[in-house]
């Protein structure tokens, strides 16, 4: 992998509960206390003996080995790990007929690369979850990371009518218990392609537990036997509602899913838009491995539009390496809208951080990165208390359910990223965060938005959002986020020093300087750095997680809405130090789950000049007033001289 200090102490160290691995030979280390509970439906079920002179593939939902983690958590009696994952319902019937023949799992390993020690090694399958329906001893060899190709002494044949099957391997755990023993791909994805579980070795698990969707698919292989095997293609997801510009080509990237015993080079696709059918080819410049459900980007492609126009289309996969798709319901449909203007797209990127969190100089790192190369992206930081006191800690009821620091959200979905590397996916670019951004950034949206602000006095702060929908909607519940963030802030008590655990660390060519600075040697090498300046830093709470009524329950197509909330700065926490010139206002659409639609910012750097004018309408404005000489108040003045105040001004004057 490129990202050295991705696999490192640091990542490991995190205290959010799945982080990245480090490396194969430096894992994470975990305990059974995150994922969610698995539930599995009991099924029938048959055994058969497999023939010979068939077909075999390895179904898996894993790709190459990434990641080792360790299950330090196991004590108290705990002595058998269990491990596994759940063919799913429309797997089992797709495969209808084919043989579970044998499996393949790999050897876990210990710090180092040291060999394997555990023992009592079991493969067994359950319909319930309650029990082992089936099981066979096995030996695991004792090299590190070493396939382990078994076969079964009673290959099961699939009816096709089960709801699920948990396929997986136990083991007895090793006096030392410092051995990695979850080996994943690093990909996230269903959970259920990873679960896990603990028991004393008399008794199956009462819990199991899901972690395929935080770290990965557990890299474990079924060998099926059949005579032929299906190769199917679905739309793995697809947006509900697509704009496009009037008279312009465009592409929209999607997420398909194939299942195929040999690499997919080919997938095709048609839809009818505007009274014409259009299909197209999509050719992998890479054959997508052979597997269950792999999953892959194309482009669906439009042609220009001559019209406006508002329709349902329903997309199919009709082929899959130039053969018939054999899924009946590889369909998804989507209401397509051609319009003048496609809204631009930003992504909502907000970093959860603080100054005694050991790792979360990566996160710091990311936002001035991308403050610097990519300007015009939408982030906040919220600073929290969760690892000790944070001067910047000003919410406490965070918008996303945050696991631990550092951690980041787009969009508000219920997926934490790391701020740095994402979710992995784009390991190739110098910070893989970016790669997350833009691939959101590229999906086209219905929504229009705008920030804008304007100082009503010298202590308010108006934002304003205007808001349309391209394509209209009724009967919706959407409501306006707003974020005040605030750039430059800094102190000089010990509160503001940024804990750095890369201070250890030697530079890498591979990493951008805003990391690299951190780094043994750099700007910040140092375990606390004093005098940091943090720059997108939300300092206000208000409006964070959506205004209730701030827009209407139905609005037609393009007209626009407009909201404003006020920001009183004079409560914000004077320890700050806000300077009102470096200053943003965020704009965000959320939907009823609180995810966001599309955003906006605007950059408040207008404070000096337009609180002048503020002061002098104020003072034009401002009622009259007249003193003797005495200073008493005359509110009629006749013939003499007076004293004239208006607003802070004072002067003598003469009435005749």
């Amino acid at each position: 992998m490129k990202k050295s200090l991705l696999f490192s102490a640091a990542l490991a160290a995190s205290i959010t509960a799945f982080a990245a691995a480090p490396t194969l030979q430096k894992a994470q280390v975990t305990d059974f206390s995150v994922g969610e509970r698995v539930s599995v439906s009991k099924s029938s079920h048959m055994i058969t003996r497999a023939e010979e002179n068939l077909k075999t593939m390895d179904f898996t939902y894993a790709g190459t080995p990434v990641d080792g983690y360790s299950l330090n958590g196991a004590t108290g009696g705990v002595t058998r790990i269990y491990l596994g994952f759940e063919m799913s319902a429309s797997d089992l019937k797709a495969f209808k007929g084919s043989k579970v023949t044998g499996f393949n799992v790999y050897s876990p390993f210990g710090n180092n690369n040291a060999a394997n020690t555990i023992g009592e090694a079991r493969f067994f399958y359950s319909f319930s979850l309650m029990e082992e329906d089936y099981s066979q001893d096995f030996t695991m060899t004792s090299s590190p990371m070493a396939e382990n190709r078994i076969a079964l002494t009673e290959p099961y044949t699939i009816t096709g009518e089960e709801n699920g099957i948990i396929f997986g391997y136990s083991f007895v755990i090793p006096k030392a218990n410092n051995m990695f023993y979850l080996i994943s791909d690093g990909v996230k994805t269903n959970g259920m392609a990873g679960i896990y579980g603990a028991s004393n070795d008399t008794a199956f698990p009462q819990e199991f537990y899901t972690c395929a969707d935080q770290i990965g698919a557990l890299c474990m292989s079924l060998t099926l036997e059949a005579e032929s095997f299906p190769t199917f293609g679905k739309f793995a997801s697809i947006p509900s509602t697509i704009c496009l510009p009037l008279g312009q080509a465009t592409s929209l990237p999607v997420t398909l899913s194939a299942t195929s015993d040999s690499p997919i080079e080919s997938i095709s696709v048609e839809y009818t838009l505007g009274g014409k059918l259009n299909e197209y080819e999509y050719s992998a410049s890479t054959p997508i491995p052979a597997g269950a459900s792999r999953m892959f980007k194309v482009n669906l492609e439009f042609p220009a539009q001559s019209e406006k126009l508002k329709e349902t289309v329903e997309f199919k996969i009709i082929k899959v390496n130039g053969q018939p798709n054999e899924d009946e319901g590889a369909v998804a449909e989507a209401t397509v809208i051609v319009v003048d203007e496609v809204p631009v797209r930003q992504t909502l990127f907000e970093e959860y951080t603080c100054t005694r969190c050991t790792w979360c100089p990566r996160g710091f790192a990311a936002l001035e990165y991308i403050a610097k190369n990519y300007p015009d992206f939408v982030t906040a930081s919220y600073h929290n208390t969760g690892q000790g006191a944070d001067p910047m800690a000003v919410v406490s009821n965070f918008p996303s359910s945050v696991k631990g620091n550092p951690g980041a959200f787009l969009n508000r979905t219920d997926e934490q990223m790391d701020p740095f590397y994402g979710n992995q996916e784009y390991m190739d670019l110098t910070v893989p965060m970016v790669g997350n951004i833009l691939a959101l950034n590229e999906i086209p949206t219905v929504w229009k938005i705008s920030a804008s602000h304007e100082w009503e006095s010298s202590d308010i702060l108006v934002a304003k959002a205007d808001v349309a929908n391209m394509a209209g909607y009724e009967n919706e519940d959407y409501t306006i986020a707003y974020l005040l963030v605030a750039d430059g802030l800094s102190g000089s008590t010990s509160l503001w020093n940024q804990t750095n655990g890369y201070a250890s660390y030697a530079p890498d060519p591979a990493n951008p300087e805003e990391l690299n600075a951190f780094c043994r040697g750099g700007e910040y090498g140092k375990s606390s750095v004093k005098g940091l300046v943090f720059n997108d830093v939300v300092i206000s709470g208000d409006g964070i997680h959506g205004v209730k009524g701030s827009l209407p329950t139905s609005l037609e197509a393009q007209v626009q809405a407009t909201h404003t909330l006020r920001f009183d700065l004079s409560k914000i926490k004077s320890s700050l130090n806000v300077d009102r010139n470096k200053l943003r206002v965020i704009t965000a659409v959320l939907d009823k789950n609180g995810q966001v639609l599309n955003c906006a910012k605007d950059e408040v750097n207008d404070y000096d000049q337009a609180t002048t004018g503020v002061a002098d309408m104020v003072e034009e404005n401002a009622p009259v007033e007249y003193f003797n000489l005495n200073g008493m108040k005359v509110a009629n003045p006749t013939e003499g001289i007076f004293i004239r105040r208006q607003g802070s001004k004072t002067e003598k004057v003469v009435v005749k």
